[in-house]
């Protein structure tokens, strides 16, 4: 199933109606915040409701669509794919331990654990010692 979000352009909050299934429908774009800016967002798994965005007038002038999610498109990583390196309980350790085993990858493009652990993850390796 395709989740598409949209994002209304200059609104913290923004109201249209769409014709939907024959009925006026309401679409609310929502969260967004005054400080710091941030504009509401409607998101929808309806294909019929995300054509009738994709065509409306108000398309790229009061919203726009910031992102398109195929939640079945996803790979299922199954555990025994996941290979372990067990022993490495420090950040500066799992870096080594990337940079020797990935081809391409340097210190700069993982600067802290965060960037460490998304490339472990991106290559299905866990380190289940770290804190």
């Amino acid at each position: 199933m395709i989740t598409k979000t949209y994002q209304a352009l200059h609104y913290q909050s923004y109201e249209m109606y769409v014709m939907f299934q024959g009925k006026r429908t309401l679409i609310s774009f929502r969260g967004g915040s005054l400080r710091p800016p941030i504009n509401g967002k409607f998101q929808t798994t309806d294909p019929v409701l995300q054509d009738i965005l994709a065509k409306d007038s108000s398309n790229g002038i009061s919203f726009k669509e910031i992102s398109s999610f195929d939640d079945e498109a996803e790979p299922v990583i199954e555990k025994s794919d996941i290979k372990k390196a067990e022993g490495i309980n420090t950040v500066q350790g799992a870096r080594d331990y990337l940079l020797a085993k990935i081809d391409g990858l340097t210190q700069g493009s993982l600067p802290n654990k965060t960037a460490v652990m998304a490339i472990a993850e991106k290559y299905k390796i866990a380190f289940p010692d770290l804190k």
